[in-house]
């Protein structure tokens, strides 16, 4: 039988580290499509997207408290913030904005980096090599950085060029088909659950007037 979950928009706040890896070819806390919630294989490995928010003031975003309530289970759905795995962008020839004079890169503001290139050949489920048409930004894509599918991360392995055309082995197969023309985001998506809640909440201090610091969040990939 197919479950299927209901799944939570993840915040956007500032945050002070991002981390998308693929550790392994398990995970404790993913989650199967039929729903299995221990430690499962995952041929290829499971993708891993590690958070540490900033310090925040409790009082004007109560949306922490929010997210903290979300480590029992819950699937997140989160759009990973600007960081070096992120490819910059050039969107339609226009120069690439990273951020505001004066702003923190990680309010996530004014950043041109939702461009989207396209896959240029289908690829089936469970493939790591797909060929991405990087015409509207060139060869900025380079091995480390992620690129998407849905709501999926993929870290890239390996990449070659022959002009704006990149043929690309990723870290970790592609959880679906893709087709021809899909958008493959360079700031993509990623599905997780929260493996490490209690860990996180240690952290949680509203002494200094409502300054509170979150602990590092792992979230394991649910795929689903």
């Amino acid at each position: 039988m197919t479950i299927t979950p209901r799944i939570r928009e993840f915040p956007t706040f500032p945050i002070s580290k991002q981390l998308f890896h693929v550790p392994g070819a398990a995970t404790d806390g993913g989650l199967t499509r039929g729903g299995a919630q221990i430690i499962t294989p995952e041929p290829g490995g499971y993708g891993v997207l590690e958070i540490q928010p900033a310090m925040r003031n409790e009082w004007e975003f109560p949306i922490s408290s929010w997210l903290m309530s979300k480590g029992n289970g819950q699937i997140l759905r989160v759009r990973l913030a600007p960081t070096p795995q992120v490819a910059y962008s050039r969107r339609r020839g226009a120069s690439a904005v990273t951020w505001d004079t004066g702003l923190l890169w990680s309010n996530q503001q004014a950043w041109e980096g939702d461009f989207s290139a396209r896959y240029m050949s289908a690829a089936p489920e469970g493939t790591l090599e797909v060929v991405v048409d990087m015409t509207g930004v060139g060869q900025i894509l380079q091995v480390g950085h992620v690129l998407g599918h849905g709501n999926n991360t993929y870290l890239v392995d390996e990449i070659s060029y022959s002009g704006n055309t990149a043929s690309i082995v990723y870290s970790s197969p592609l959880r679906r088909d893709v087709a021809v023309n899909d958008p493959a985001h360079l700031r993509p998506w990623f599905l997780g659950r929260i493996s490490n809640m209690q860990e996180a909440l240690t952290t949680y201090d509203a002494e200094n007037n409502g300054n509170i610091q979150i602990g590092k969040l792992v979230l394991n990939e649910a795929n689903i």
